[in-house]
C-alpha cells in the first residue's frame, strides 16, 4: 500500500542513547504517534460586490475646497442610500496645493485639489448599474470593485470543509496505523488552518462600468492531526 508523503509514522521503539538537539528546532512527533494532514475545498457564488469610487474638488484655499468636497460626497452617499447600497464608508481624505511656476521665483500656489474615497457594497447584478449613477452623482472615477461570496457563506463554508477535513485525516491515520499492524488509540492533537477570507483580484479602472460576471470563489481549509497508536 503506498503510503501519501505528508504522513508522518513512528512506531514505539527499544530505548536508545540519548541523541544531540535536533539542530532544526523542530520537535518531532513521540514514538507511538501519527501525524497527517488534509484539505477541503469548495467553490462558493460570489453573492455580494464591494466596490470605491473617486470624488475629487478644486477650490482656491483649504476650507473652500473642503466644502466643495463634502458636498459631492454628500450627493454621492445620498445617492447610494436611496439606491440601497450597504456599508458605505468615506475613507482617505486628503488635500494638496495646485502651484504655477513663475521664472526665477517660488512656485505660486494658485489652489488646492481635495480627494477622497467611497466604498460600498451591493450585488454583483446591481454593481454596474450604481457606477455610472456614482459618476451622475459627485463621483469622478472608478478606484476598484470585485465581487466575492457572503461573509456568512464563508464562515459557514470553513465549519463544514474543517470538519470534512478532519474525517479524512482521520481515515488516512486510521490506514495508516493498520497497515503497521497497529490502530488508532486516541486523537492527540487537531489544528485547523487560521481563517483566511478569500479574495479576489480587484479590478481598477477609470474606464466606464461594464457588466460583469460574477463568477465564484475557492474557499480551502487544512487540518493537522496527531494520533496516538497501539497494539
Amino acid at each position: 500500500m503506498r503510503l501519501p508523503s505528508a504522513i508522518v509514522l513512528c512506531l514505539i521503539a527499544a530505548p536508545a542513547l540519548a541523541q544531540a538537539p535536533d539542530p532544526s528546532g523542530t520537535s518531532p512527533d513521540p514514538p507511538g504517534t501519527i501525524s497527517v494532514r488534509a484539505a477541503a475545498h469548495r467553490r462558493l457564488a460570489n453573492t455580494v460586490a464591494d466596490a470605491s469610487v473617486a470624488v475629487e474638488a478644486h477650490g482656491r484655499d483649504v476650507p473652500g475646497t473642503a466644502r466643495l468636497l463634502a458636498e459631492a460626497s454628500q450627493s454621492l452617499l445620498g445617492y447610494l442610500r436611496d439606491a440601497h447600497a450597504d456599508r458605505l464608508r468615506t475613507e482617505a481624505t486628503a488635500f494638496e496645493p495646485e502651484t504655477q511656476q513663475a521664472r526665477g521665483q517660488p512656485d505660486r500656489i494658485t489652489g488646492f485639489t481635495g480627494r477622497t474615497a467611497v466604498s460600498f457594497r451591493t450585488t454583483p447584478d446591481a454593481l454596474p448599474a450604481l457606477l455610472a449613477g456614482s459618476l451622475d452623482h459627485g463621483a469622478n472615477a472608478l478606484q476598484q470593485s470585485g465581487s466575492s461570496p457572503g461573509d456568512g457563506e464563508v464562515d459557514r463554508a470553513r465549519d463544514e470543509l474543517a470538519a470534512e477535513a478532519t474525517r479524512t485525516a482521520l481515515a488516512q491515520a486510521t490506514a495508516v496505523a493498520q497497515a503497521a499492524g497497529q490502530r488508532v488509540t486516541s486523537v492527540a492533537e487537531i489544528v485547523v488552518d487560521g481563517p483566511e477570507r478569500p479574495v479576489l483580484a480587484m479590478a481598477r479602472s477609470a474606464a466606464p462600468p461594464v457588466a460583469q460576471q460574477a463568477g465564484d470563489t475557492e474557499v480551502t481549509v487544512g487540518v493537522s492531526v496527531k494520533v496516538r497508536i497501539g497494539p
